[in-house]
C-alpha cells in the first residue's frame, strides 16, 4: 500500500491562515526636547577625569533617555539627533544643553 500525504515543515500549520494586514507605522516625526548634562566619575578608566552624561526628556514617551557626551570638559552634546527606543518612529534632537 502506498500513500501520498504533505506534511508541514518547521512548524507550519497544514492550513494557510492568512494574516490580517498591519497598518503602517504611523511617522512621529521630529521634535525638539530638553537636555541637560550630568557628570560622572567612570571606574572603569584608569584617568580620573569626569566625564557627561546627556539626559534628554523625550517629546514622545515622556521618559528619559540617556547618551554618552564624552568628556565633561570638552562634551559632545550639538547638534545631535536620536531616535525615540519607546516610539521608534520619533525621531528628537536637542537645540541647547543645560549643565
Amino acid at each position: 500500500m502506498t500513500s501520498t500525504i504533505t506534511l508541514p515543515l518547521f512548524g507550519e500549520d497544514a492550513e494557510q491562515i492568512e494574516a490580517e494586514p498591519r497598518p503602517p507605522a504611523v511617522s512621529l516625526g521630529m521634535a525638539a526636547s530638553r537636555a541637560r548634562l550630568v557628570a560622572y566619575r567612570d571606574t572603569q578608566h584608569a584617568d580620573d577625569e569626569q566625564r557627561a552624561l546627556l539626559v534628554v526628556d523625550c517629546p514622545f514617551c515622556d521618559s528619559q533617555h540617556v547618551h554618552p557626551a564624552g568628556l565633561l570638559a570638552k562634551p559632545r552634546v550639538c547638534p545631535r539627533t536620536s531616535r525615540c527606543v519607546g516610539r521608534p518612529t520619533g525621531v528628537y534632537y536637542f537645540p541647547a544643553v543645560t549643565q
